[in-house]
Formats: structure tokens, C-alpha cells, sequence
């Protein structure tokens, strides 16, 4: 009998070294076993990004990955880990907003850029017809890439690989002016709108009626996984701190392809 080709798809949000929450959240989810061995087969795991301060042990979360991704890559499947805007300060050295040790910073930002460069950290994703970045594309930064790719309509995989591709060029100049790396007046930036590290869930959702396409982000602090009124928006940031409360959620897309809320408890 033929193996199911079907691929399960899971969204974790932001970790903050909550290394403790994130590793219940993966057992929980059937993603590891207690020992910390991947078992999901064939999955796809996409971090939303953020595994950096708050919490005392980002550098264990960025360790777990790391072996989690050997592990997966041997079974079938994948870790897709994507940049947040705690490591795009630590790429610019803005340390001012990290809570690492200082003597720990250069080395992350070291091996942060070494796994960028080889593909192990990305901008951008796109699966089920939905895209993955830490902040979300906005419809003041939608036009732009539109005119970049020379699409009237990209698809969200086009979306995905350009903006990959402008990540990719800007660490490897070490320059970060082009508008996916926009902070706006909303988090205290200088830009009209934010950029996909870095735009406020407020105004993408404001927004998300002149977007053709949906959208998981983390980035904004929620109380619950929040799905905009068309459900084209579904933000995950829900604090990995509680998940030893029994309120912590992550999305996981089912058979046919619609991402489901499930709790840990």
C-alpha cells in the first residue's frame, strides 16, 4: 500500500527563550517525544520567529532547532524558521532590545547569519495558500514587491521567494533600507507602514481588504490565535509563557488543507 503523500503543517508562534513552554508545546503537538527526537514523520514545523529575550533560554530553543532540523530532514520533513524582528535588531546590531548576555551576541549574530546565508532561517514562507512572515505584508508594502516581481497578481510562492531573495541581499551587504524592513509610527518607527518584521497586527488587519492573499503572522501579543473577520489574517503570537497554564495555541492544518486552533493543555 502506497504512503499518504499528505504532509501535515504546523504554525508555532513566537518563543521569547521560553525554552521550557516551547519544548510542551512540540511534545504536545507530537512534533518531538520527551527525549526530544523528532517524531512527526513528513511535517512541516513552521517558528514564526522570536526565539530571542523575555524568556532566560533562547539559545537552548536555537540548539533544539537546530537538532530537530537534522532529524526532520532525515524523516521526510521540515523546520522552516523564520527571522523575527529580535533577530533582524541583532543582524543591524541594534543590541539595545536584546536581553542576551553581551559576550553571547556576536557569536548568535555569527551563526544567525551563517544559517540565513545557508537557508536554515528565511523571511518568508508559502504553503496551503497561505503566507508565512513574522509581521505580516501589509497593503502599503504589497504594492511595492508587486512592482518588483512585475506582476499585477504574484502568486504567494513568487511573493515568498522575492522576498527571500531582497533578505538574502540585504545580509549579505549588511543593508537593510528596503521597505520589508520598514518600522512604522505604530512601534515607534519613522515609516508610513511597517515591513514584514516589524507592521503592527492593527494596521495589517486595517489593511487586509485591499490584500488578495491570507496570511500567518505572529510579532503582536494576543491573548488567542486572532482570525480577521474573512479569516484572511490569522495571527499566532499567544505568549509561550502560558502554555503551563493550558492556554497556549498553535495551527495546525488538517487533510483538507484549513488551519485548525488546537490548544495545549
Amino acid at each position: 500500500m502506497a504512503k499518504s503523500k499528505f504532509r501535515k503543517i504546523y504554525a508555532i508562534g513566537d518563543a521569547h527563550g521560553n525554552y521550557y513552554s516551547f519544548s510542551a508545546v512540540l511534545i504536545c503537538a507530537g512534533i518531538m517525544d520527551p527525549e526530544l527526537n523528532w517524531t512527526a514523520g513528513n511535517s512541516i514545523v513552521v517558528q514564526m520567529g522570536d526565539i530571542l529575550d523575555r524568556g532566560d533560554s533562547p539559545l537552548e530553543i536555537d540548539r533544539l532547532l537546530d537538532v530537530l532540523a537534522i532529524q526532520a530532514k532525515k524523516a521526510g520533513g521540515q523546520i522552516i524558521r523564520l527571522v523575527g524582528n529580535h533577530e533582524l535588531e541583532i543582524l543591524r546590531r541594534n543590541y539595545h532590545i536584546t536581553s542576551l548576555p553581551y559576550f553571547h551576541i556576536e557569536a548568535f549574530r555569527r551563526k544567525l547569519i551563517k544559517g540565513i546565508l545557508a537557508g536554515a532561517w528565511q523571511a518568508a514562507y508559502s504553503a496551503r495558500h497561505y503566507l508565512f512572515t513574522h509581521a505580516g505584508v501589509c497593503d502599503g508594502l504589497y504594492p511595492v514587491l508587486k512592482e518588483e516581481i512585475g506582476q499585477k497578481r504574484p502568486s504567494l510562492s513568487k511573493i515568498a521567494k522575492h522576498i527571500n531573495e531582497v533578505f538574502l541581499e540585504a545580509v549579505r551587504t549588511d543593508s537593510y533600507h528596503h521597505a520589508i524592513f520598514n518600522v512604522s509610527h505604530l512601534r515607534g518607527g519613522r515609516d508610513r507602514y511597517g515591513g514584514i518584521f516589524w507592521e503592527d497586527l492593527t494596521s495589517l488587519i486595517a489593511g487586509h481588504e485591499y490584500l488578495p492573499y491570507k496570511q500567518i503572522v505572529g510579532h503582536t501579543r494576543t491573548g488567542q490565535i486572532v482570525r480577521s473577520e474573512d479569516s484572511k489574517i490569522l495571527a499566532i503570537d499567544v505568549g509561550m509563557e502560558k502554555v503551563f497554564d493550558g492556554e497556549f495555541e498553535y495551527l495546525e492544518f488538517n487533510s483538507s488543507g484549513k488551519p485548525e486552533a488546537v490548544g495545549v493543555k
